[in-house]
Formats: structure tokens, C-alpha cells, sequence
């Protein structure tokens, strides 16, 4: 949550905006560079080849790259800037490049080209460190923020590289060659953005901007924090201080690992694990650390006590676990005493994913030491039973999953439930540690006892939601009908003949009457309610010049035109003072038809009087749905939000400014926020009454018009599509974690592997 922000006043709003423009657009110069540098490196390389093959595939590459070097440079601007939109909406999805669940289905040719992709992120970062520091600074002020939160720039060199791929994947040409445009190309844009993000800082101080101060937290070195994953808040392990010197990690023996091809010896070293841990001679263990708590999911399993074998754990010492330090020692002799390499690298695997998920900002400290603690009783789990890595269903990772996605509800330890989450999570850690029974069975024990107590609040939310989300569907149904009948109205002629304010009212709210009657027949009439067929008798007596030529007629329909308008509008739960205003408009355009010379005459209304004269908008407006006041009360449904304007995701700034408008075609295709990014179970915060909260996207609509977010205490918020990208636009909402805590984690440690990887380069 970005507590470090202040105001941003409207200058450097515009100048923020202006610099991603700015920064897009260079974006066409950049991959001119780009190419000559890759196709001068090539052709060097290949002069250089003694393997025939590589030589001519070099040279082939090389050939094709200066054909396709003019479609590539006008790609790239706009993919670059589809990928700053989605970076200041927090939107940095989880890489698709190399994730640690893909490896085990990755052929040959595809894990070569994600491995170069990753390794030319990290080459990169290397390559710019100096200069993305001073723009991280720069760059971060003209947001509003005190102090430099990396993951904030748009501008970050995985972005770059991210487009970078986009444009080479949308190339027409064989996967050996996209594999070498990215090592070359690769190579090149480190110097060159170094280059760019020196010009864009130059451009940014001669606008008077004072770079935010860095904030270095202990432990956490400069260059994992400027090469964090996006909005995920995760650090990727820097290879040279958290792989070991004789590391097993690498792709291809990860890829081992997933698929089950390590044999391992069972029984026998869990046992030797278990006499170590339990052993005197563990110095590392702190004085208090008792061997001989009891088997406390044992209990619960014969029991189903949850309450009592809670209680019974909180009374017990909270230091189960060894510190640090003495973790790090117990790594590192696990891993010299395991039984075969499959162990050995399972070790590996997990102190890597302990130390990503201990580090990742999004989790409150509390909950990261709990994944420390918990990190012996998964070392012990590993040596028997490796499918941990590669069953998403296995209840060690369902139980990280839940006890790290559920804590990112809150982002502060005094927040109201905080306290609530974490008493149980503390208990069931502590009881992992001290069980004597091997294998999955105790964390499944410790999910079931967390999900337990956690139940009751977690019951009263997801019945609320489930009326929410019945209340959404609903309004959903409803205008999709709703936008049929409207574009149907619009094709005769007494709706086009009829005043603006009629035709409007016919197309909009009558429509919405017209499809909740359709929706709630059973029977399936071709016009229950009669709504469709009255329009003939509305839409007359509402033209004066019409109705008034059969005088008789309007006094005998009137009453009971008016009477059918006030059920219908009643059956959707139309507002009433909408009601009455429609109400006393036809009653007075009757009076007109009546008696001309002594009604009142209407005055023409203007566009803005015309914008919000119905609460329900047109009904073909697919992107705004209208809600009735019931469903928006059970759906804590928001209209509009404070400060939600419209405005252009970048705009121009003061005339004379030396950063310029780089024209507006391309923003037409830019989404604020991507719909794959707007998956259940992704979190947001969102600015309401000048603070921020955190939200969990629970629901989304089946054709994403409307989305549902919950907080902490279970109240639900929705709001239709328009209006979450108004809220994006207007820097009110961002996305804090579109992927799992537990996968990005481990798709750090598949990154870790790219490292150890020399064999894959081509």
C-alpha cells in the first residue's frame, strides 16, 4: 500500500503521464539500435563458429532480422507502451516466460527461449543498475511518493524486455531464430537503456523534479529491490548470495525434479533428519526448544478438538524454530548428509522458496516469520515426498497458499481481524513442528484445523457474497436483454420521432422493464407484462402534434398508461423520483395535446440536462450496466468514486514542456487493466475517502461487466467495468497481486536456475 504517497498536484500529473509517452516513443530509435547492434553481433559470432550448423543459423537470423527490422521498429512503441498501462495498473502479471509449473511440460526448443528471455532480465538489470536507481527516484516523485518504491516505475527493465518479446513472438519466423534475435538483442538493450533512462532523467530534472530518497531495508540489497517483480513485491534471488556455491539447481535438474525422475531413498534419511533435530548436539537450537511437544495433529485427528488442541499449543513456547542462522547451518548440512541428488536439490528448492516467500513486501512481517518457522517441518516433508513440487493439490502447498493469500487482506498488524488470522496460523506452525508423524498427513491435519478456525467468519462471507453475486448476475442478465430490446426501439420510427427526453426514457429504463419481465417469465411469452406493446400508446400520446388530433382517445388511454408505467418501472425497483419525473413529463406533453394554448410549453433540454436525466443509462452501454437500488445495496454496489475522472491514461503537459505529446492513436488499444489480469483471487488497493484498503477481486461477471472485491471483514464492493478503469486511470486503484504468493516464489527459484544454466545457451 503506497503509505509513502502525497499529493500530487496536476503538473506533475501531466508530467508523469507525458514521460511514458515520451519514454514509448522513443521506443522506435531504440530497436533501431537494437537491430544493428544484433545484426553486427551475429554476423561476428557466426565469422567465429566452428560448428557449421550454429554458423548458418546465425547467419539466417541475421538475414531475417534486417527484413523484418522496419515492421519490428514500429511494433515496438506500442508494445512498450501496452506494457507501461499495464505496469501503473499494477498489473505485472506472473511471467509466462519461465514458470516453475510449466518446466515439466517445456520441449527442448521452448525451454531455450524462455531460458534467454530470463537471462536476458537479469543481464539487463545488471546492465542499467546505476542508471534505474536515479530514475527510480525521479520517477516515483512525479507520482507523488516520498520515498522510492521500485516496483511503482513503469519503466522497470523487465517491461522493456516484455515488449521486447511481444514483438519478436508476433514475427512470422521458426522458434530457433527468435531464440537467437533474444540473446543478441538481449546483449544490445542493456547499454542502449542505459542510455534512455539517462536522457529520460535529464529531461525530468530540467523539469524541476527532486528525485524520491531510497529507503534500504536490512537485508535487502539495492539491486533486488530495483529488479523486483512488478507489483508482486517479490525479490528475485540474487544467484551469488542465496544459491550455494556447489548448487544442483539448475533448469533441466528442475525439471527432473517436477517430473519424478530422482529416486529417493525412503524412510531412511527422514529418520536421520528427525534424530538430528531431536538430537542434543544441535547447538543451533535456541535453550528452550523442547523435543518431546506432543503430536498435536494426532490428537486433533482422534479428538476433532480444535479449540482444546489450540488452546493447549498457545500456552506452549512460540520458539519452535531455530533462528536464521541456525537454519542456514541445518541447510547446509541436510544437504551434504542427503541419501541422493533428488534430495539434495528438494532441499535446495525449499530454502529458496522459504527465503522468496520471507521476503516478499506484500506479506506482513508476522506472516513471514511464520514461513520461516515453517520451513524444518517442510525440509522433513521434501526427503520423503517429493510430489510437493509438482502437485499444486498437495496439502503442504495448499496450506502455504491459504495461510499466504489470505494474509494479504490485510496490510497492517493492527488492521480489525489481524489478529484473529494470525493466532490460529502461529498454533498450527507450531504444532507442524513438533509432530513425530512423516509425510503430507499433518499439514493436511493443519489445514483442516485453520480452515476450521477461520470457518465461522469465512461461512458468514461466502453466504454474503453468494446474495451479491446472485444480485450481480441478475443485473448482468438484465442488461444484456436490456441492450437487445434497446437497439431493436432504436430501429422504429415513432422512437426516433418522438422528443429526446422520450426516446432516451424508451431506450433506457423501459428496456431494462421490457427484459426483467422476459427474464422473469417462466412461461417465455413473447411479451409478458404487455411493457412491449404499450410503447405504441406511450410514444403517441407523448408527440402533442400527434395525440392532440384525437383528443377522446388520449383522455381514455392516459390513466392507464400512466399506471402501467408506474408497475413497470416498479418491477425493476426504478428509483421513484426518476418515476415522477418521467411521469410529470408525459403528463405535461398530454396537457400540451389537450388544451395547447393553456399548457406550459417545454423548454428543450441541453446535452448535459439530457446526459443524467435517467438514473439507468442506455441500455446498450454493455461497459456501464444499470443497477436497481436493491441489487446495488446487497452488491455494495459504487456508482462513482471520488476522484474516478476519465481522464486520458496520459496526457500532454504545459505548452513549452520539453517532454511532448507522442500522439494519441495508440492509446485507443491500451487497456487500463488487462481481463487476464482481472481473475478471481487477485488483490487491489483502492483509495476511498483519502485512504487506502485492500481488496480480493472474489467475482467477476460472466461477460466482465460488472466485478465484485471483498474486504477483510467480508463486506463486498462492486462496481461496473467503466468504473474500474476510471478508478485505474485516476491512480485510485492498482493491482497489489494477480498470482499466487506461493508460485511467484517458486517461479523466482525456476529464474535462480537460469543462472546455473550455461549448458542451454545456444
Amino acid at each position: 500500500m503506497t503509505t509513502s504517497a502525497v499529493p500530487q498536484n496536476a503538473s506533475y500529473q501531466a508530467l508523469y503521464r507525458s514521460c511514458m509517452k515520451e519514454a514509448a516513443s522513443r521506443g522506435h530509435t531504440l530497436m533501431q539500435k537494437l537491430a544493428t547492434r544484433c545484426v553486427k553481433s551475429m554476423a561476428q559470432r557466426a565469422a567465429g563458429m566452428p560448428d557449421q550448423h550454429e554458423r548458418n543459423l546465425l547467419t539466417e537470423a541475421a538475414r531475417i532480422l534486417m527484413k523484418h527490422q522496419e515492421a519490428l521498429c514500429e511494433a515496438y512503441p506500442q508494445a512498450l507502451l501496452a506494457e507501461f498501462a499495464q505496469a501503473i495498473a499494477g498489473a505485472n502479471a506472473r511471467s509466462s516466460v519461465l514458470s516453475f509449473d510449466s518446466l515439466e511440460l517445456m520441449g527442448e526448443e521452448q525451454l531455450q527461449e524462455s531460458v534467454e528471455v530470463v537471462r536476458t532480465q537479469q543481464a539487463v538489470v545488471q546492465a542499467v543498475e546505476a542508471e534505474l536507481a536515479e530514475l527510480n527516484g525521479l520517477v516515483c516523485a512525479i507520482q507523488g511518493l516520498r520515498t522510492v518504491q521500485a516496483e511503482r516505475n513503469p519503466l522497470r527493465p523487465e517491461v522493456y524486455v516484455r515488449a521486447l518479446r511481444t514483438v519478436t513472438m508476433q514475427s512470422p519466423i521458426p522458434p530457433a531464430v527468435r531464440t537467437r534475435w533474444m540473446q543478441h538483442l538481449g546483449e544490445a538493450l542493456g547499454p542502449e537503456l542505459a542510455v534512455v533512462y539517462r536522457e529520460l532523467s535529464q529531461l525530468l530534472r530540467a523539469q524541476g523534479v527532486m528525485p524520491a530518497g531510497y529507503t534500504v531495508s536490512p537485508g535487502r540489497d539495492l539491486l533486488a529491490s530495483t529488479s523486483s517483480s512488478g507489483a508482486s513485491g517479490l525479490k528475485p534471488v540474487p544467484p551469488a548470495q542465496s544459491v550455494p556455491t556447489s548448487t544442483l539447481l539448475n533448469v533441466r535438474e528442475l525439471r527432473r525434479l517436477l517430473s519424478g525422475q530422482f529416486e529417493h531413498t525412503e524412510g531412511s534419511f527422514a529418520a536421520k533428519f528427525e534424530r538430528e533435530f531431536e538430537s542434543g548436539q544441535r547447538a543451533d537450537l535456541p535453550p528452550d526448544f523442547s523435543p518431546t511437544v506432543p503430536a498435536a495433529f494426532e490428537t486433533l485427528q482422534e479428538m476433532k478438538g480444535v479449540d482444546r488442541v489450540m488452546e493447549d499449543l498457545k500456552r506452549r513456547s512460540s520458539a519452535t524454530a531455530p533462528p536464521l542462522a541456525g537454519m542456514a547451518a541445518l541447510r547446509e548440512r541436510l544437504r551434504h548428509q542427503a541419501a541422493s541428488p533428488g534430495q539434495a536439490l528438494g532441499l535446495e528448492v525449499v530454502g529458496l522458496m522459504v527465503d522468496n516467500i520471507a521476503s516478499d513486501a506484500r506479506l506482513l512481517p508476522p506472516v513471514q516469520q511464520a514461513v520461516r518457522d515453517l520451513e524444518p517441518a517442510l525440509l522433513r516433508l521434501v526427503l520423503e515426498d517429493p510430489r510437493f513440487f509438482s502437485d499444486k493439490g498437495h496439502p503442504a502447498r495448499r496450506l502455504l497458499e491459504q495461510l499466504t493469500q489470505r494474509s494479504l487482506a490485510w496490510s497492517a498488524v493492527d488492521a480489525p481481524g489481524f489478529a484473529a488470522f494470525y493466532e490460529p496460523l502461529q498454533q498450527a506452525v507450531d504444532a507442524l513442528l513438533s509432530t513425530r508423524v512423516a509425510g503430507p498427513d499433518p499439514f493436511e491435519f493443519a489445514l483442516t484445523s485453520l480452515e476450521e478456525a477461520w470457518g465461522e467468519q469465512s461461512k458468514r462471507e461466502r453466504r454474503h457474497r453468494a446474495r451479491a453475486v446472485q444480485a450481480l448476475l441478475q443485473a448482468e442478465q438484465r442488461n444484456l436483454l436490456a441492450g437487445k430490446v434497446s437497439r431493436q426501439l432504436r430501429t422504429r420510427a415513432d422512437v426516433a420521432s418522438a422528443a429526446k427526453e422520450v426516446s432516451l426514457f424508451v431506450t433506457g429504463p423501459w428496456s431494462q422493464v421490457i427484459a426483467q419481465a422476459r427474464l422473469s417469465d417462466a412461461a417465455g411469452g413473447a411479451d409478458p407484462g404487455g411493457y412491449a406493446a404499450l410503447l405504441t400508446d406511450m410514444l403517441w400520446s407523448a408527440q402533442p402534434q400527434l395525440a392532440g388530433g384525437n383528443p377522446m382517445r388520449l383522455a381514455r388511454i392516459a390513466p392507464r398508461l400512466l399506471e402501467k408505467i408506474r408497475e413497470g418501472l416498479t418491477s425493476i425497483d426504478y428509483p421513484p423520483a426518476e418515476t415522477r419525473r418521467f411521469i410529470d413529463l408525459l403528463v405535461l406533453l398530454q396537457q400540451q395535446a389537450l388544451a395547447p394554448a393553456a399548457a406550459a410549453v417545454q423548454a428543450p433540454m441541453t446535452p448535459q440536462e439530457l446526459e443524467s436525466w435517467f438514473a439507468a443509462p442506455q441500455s446498450d452501454d454493455v461497459r456501464s450496466p444499470w443497477l436497481a437500488p436493491g441489487e446495488a445495496q446487497e452488491s455494495g454496489f459504487m456508482e462513482t468514486h471520488q476522484g474516478a475522472m476519465p481522464l486520458p491514461l496520459y496526457q500532454a503537459t504545459q505548452p513549452g514542456s520539453v517532454l511532448q505529446e507522442a500522439g494519441t492513436d495508440w492509446l485507443d488499444a491500451v487497456p487500463a487493466l488487462s481481463d487476464e489480469a482481472l481473475q478471481p483471487g487477485a488483490w487491489v488497493e483502492m483509495q476511498t475517502d483519502g485512504r487506502w484498503g485492500r481488496l480480493q477481486l472474489t467475482w467477476a461477471s460472466p461477460h466482465g461487466t460488472l466485478y465484485m472485491f471483498s474486504d477483510a471483514g467480508g463486506k463486498t464492493h462492486s462496481m461496473t467495468r467503466r468504473l474500474l478503469d476510471q478508478l485505474v486511470a485516476a491512480q485510485s486503484l492498482r493491482l497489489v497481486s494477480d498470482h499466487a504468493v506461493v508460485d511467484g516464489a517458486l517461479d523466482a527459484v525456476a529464474q535462480a536456475a537460469v543462472s546455473n544454466s550455461p549448458d542451454l545457451r545456444p
